[in-house]
């Protein structure tokens, strides 16, 4: 039964597999430090100039909510108490909101 099994064989195949390894470990380590080394070479990144931070999609939060609602109604604001052109293609524009409501009341009265 001795004679069946060659340990020395397996102990041939088994040293030859660690050395394999060993082999194939060592390549793939200088490799990774050699392309890490182009990487870094090749940084377009590494700069004295800061990039400016990415802006967020839509819908952003608001920082200031009660300034952004007062910006918003000096827009309307602005907008009932002027004249402007909604369309010139339409030819139609508004026209300031006491103004309007003179021309609804002379219009009544008639």
């Amino acid at each position: 039964m001795r004679g069946d099994i060659q340990f020395s064989a397996i102990k041939r195949v088994f040293i030859a597999l660690v050395i394999i390894v060993a082999v194939i470990q060592t390549g793939v380590w200088w490799f990774y430090r050699y392309l890490r080394s182009e990487d870094q070479r090749r940084d377009v990144r590494r700069t004295l100039v800061e990039a400016a931070p990415p802006i967020p999609p839509r819908p952003r939060l608001q920082v200031d909510p009660s300034a952004d609602f007062q910006e918003y109604l000096r827009g309307q604001q602005q907008v009932l108490k002027s004249y402007g052109w909604l369309s010139r293609a339409d030819g139609s524009v508004h026209i300031p909101i006491d103004r309007a409501m003179e021309l609804v009341v002379e219009k009544e009265k008639r």
